[in-house]
């Protein structure tokens, strides 16, 4: 088992969720506790990098397989798994930085993409990516936008009825019966 801080207790599944780096949308959060995280201070995507570790080219796996390289995997997987289970959000993405070697993952909660490894002192795709994923829209970084701060009023009836603090922040989702039929009924939630 590896000594690193974020796999110590891999054996019961209790990460310490710490990346290397959180990136923000604009006017929220720079906190990195991603445990905290709601649909008002989101984390867009993360890094994990890994400097030290050799990279053994392109036609092989970005992450070796050895403890060290399964490590690594844990990790990123950990960071992803946090962040979908604790934000508002249909997908998410990271980027693993290996050397000189990236590639970046999108992650749902059916798993993961991959995009193949390249080496971004050479290929312009990092920048690319986050050239494109700064000019698109919420729904493209992964903002679930069904769900939204509930008013005042519902926020209160709800922290009432589930004999909740009044400090604890509400949420509304609407879930349409039709969603291909526009004006349909639809069910109202309101969630912590």
């Amino acid at each position: 088992m590896s000594n690193h801080a974020d796999a110590k207790n891999c054996s019961s599944f209790t990460f310490k969720v710490k990346p290397d780096v959180c990136v923000y949308t604009d006017g929220t959060s720079r906190s990195c506790d991603i445990s905290k995280f709601n649909a008002k201070n989101c984390s867009s995507f993360t890094f994990k990098v890994k400097p030290d570790v050799k990279h053994s080219g392109l036609d092989k796996p970005v992450v070796s397989q050895t403890e060290k390289g399964f490590d690594t995997l844990g990790q990123i997987t950990s960071y992803s798994g946090a962040q979908l289970s604790t934000q508002y959000c249909t997908h998410a993405f990271s980027v693993l930085i290996i050397c000189n070697h990236t590639c970046i993952i999108r992650w749902d909660r059916e798993g993961a993409i991959v995009m193949d490894s390249f080496n971004y002192n050479h290929e312009p795709h990092l920048a690319d990516f986050f050239y494109h994923y700064a000019r698109a829209l919420p729904e493209m970084h992964g903002v679930n936008t069904s769900v939204t701060p509930a008013s005042t009023e519902d926020a209160t009836l709800a922290r009432m009825t589930l004999e909740l603090p009044t400090a604890m922040c509400m949420f509304k989702i609407v879930v349409s019966e039709d969603p291909a039929v526009e004006d349909s009924s639809s069910l109202m939630l309101i969630i912590p």
